[in-house]
């Protein structure tokens, strides 16, 4: 195995936007979620039994909003990430000419 670093920053770049655009839908999902449950608690058809089951549920919010951010930070990382290998390309280009 070669110790060799070797990384594609249009790859990464591409997979990071992939991963925010399913970090916005999951978002959007938990909050339709969540919309969906404020809804069934201010009916007055909800057996007790569903009261408790959407309260149950409630409870998972905090825990789906930290979810959503760290899926967006790893996102934002892998496409920060592939700028810096392109401009660490760049600057080594660039050095190199400079020195012949």
């Amino acid at each position: 195995m070669s110790n060799r670093f070797a990384a594609q920053p249009e790859i990464l770049k591409t997979e990071g936007n992939e991963i925010l655009d399913k970090s916005n839908r999951f978002a959007q999902n938990v909050n339709k979620i969540y919309a969906t449950i404020e809804e069934m608690l201010k009916s007055s058809y909800m057996s007790p039994a569903a009261v408790a089951i959407a309260r149950e549920i409630e409870g998972y919010r905090e825990d789906l909003g930290k979810m959503t951010k760290v899926i967006r930070n790893y996102g934002n990382y892998c496409v920060k990430s592939a700028g810096i290998i392109n401009k660490n390309e760049s600057n080594i280009i660039d050095n190199v000419n400079t020195g012949l």
